[in-house]
């Protein structure tokens, strides 16, 4: 049965959806709008990593090495490389993430890439890319106001289908649930949807194809969000919804009880998210998050 969360922030809708994973621990055709996707409730936030840092002291099993929801919103959107206000800002942050990226590619650790890397090179089978943000800006600040234009895909069938085992993409998104989550390495992330509407506020529609909650979920929200505000502010758009769609979504972690209730206690800091790289001298430290995640 389908299930719609409807919340103002990023940190409530996660809230929000996790309590409706509680009873089984997964759910089918999970939809989160959020409203103001520019905002999130930081005691949520400090809530889950707290719980991520106790799993990978406890060494439960899949939490060996567990990453901040910075790092997972880095993969979407690296705000470190953006510096909005000046002068080519866009391109010198896609330039950035190309020079990033190629460094990425001697990696041993490199299985089909990140999810920015498929935006700005999204491979073709003749070994070309396209940078699929680059294209977007120019429509959007193209002289005619197209509504609904502007699509991303994230999976590449001809790079991304695998054998059995191997990558969960391609060509089926998502098949049979007992089959899929057998495999990992794969973008779970498959496509990209935005809407610019005539009030002037540009709208994100997000397609994942498995979201896992606790390690996941909200790092990913934060990284959507960041990539609409660059989106939204390079084409002089205010931000609209952000929407996220999932085919399966799931709790990885024992005891999801105590991870919601800690969260629930820790509700009600709500703050604007940072959208690009931080002022000279900051650290974590500005939002209290645990600095044993990396």
């Amino acid at each position: 049965m389908a299930i719609f969360i409807d919340e103002k922030d990023i940190g409530t809708a996660w809230l929000a959806a996790y309590e409706a994973l509680q009873e089984t621990g997964q759910a089918v055709n999970l939809s989160v709008a959020i409203a103001h996707p520019l905002h999130e409730d930081v005691g949520v936030r400090r809530a889950i990593e707290r719980r991520l840092v106790e799993l990978q002291a406890a060494g439960t099993s899949n939490f060996a090495n567990p990453q901040s929801m910075h790092t997972v919103a880095n993969t979407i959107f690296p705000i470190g490389l953006y510096r909005p206000g000046r002068d080519g800002a866009a391109s010198r942050f896609m330039a950035n993430v190309h020079r990033n990226e190629g460094l990425r590619a001697s990696s041993r650790s490199r299985r089909w890439g990140t999810y920015i890397g498929r935006l700005t090179a999204y491979p073709s089978q003749d070994g070309s890319t396209t940078n699929q943000l680059e294209l977007i800006l120019k429509t959007l600040n193209a002289g005619r106001k197209y509504v609904d234009t502007y699509e991303m895909p994230i999976v590449a069938p001809d790079v991304d289908l695998g054998s059995p085992g191997h990558l969960t993409s391609g060509a089926v998104l998502h098949g049979d649930v007992g089959f899929d989550t057998l495999k990992r390495g794969g973008p779970c992330l498959a496509h990209i949807s935005l809407t610019s509407s005539r009030d002037g506020a540009l709208s994100m529609v997000a397609l994942y194809r498995a979201h896992v909650y606790e390690t996941r979920a909200y790092g990913n929200f934060l990284g959507l969000a960041r990539l609409l505000a660059f989106l939204a502010a390079e084409s002089g758009r205010d931000v609209g919804q952000l929407l996220v769609v999932t085919g399966h979504a799931y709790s990885a972690a024992p005891g999801r009880a105590t991870l919601l209730a800690a969260a629930c206690a820790a509700a009600g800091t709500v703050t604007p998210i940072e959208i690009s790289a931080r002022r000279l001298g900051a650290t974590m430290r500005d939002l209290d998050l645990p600095t044993v995640l990396r």
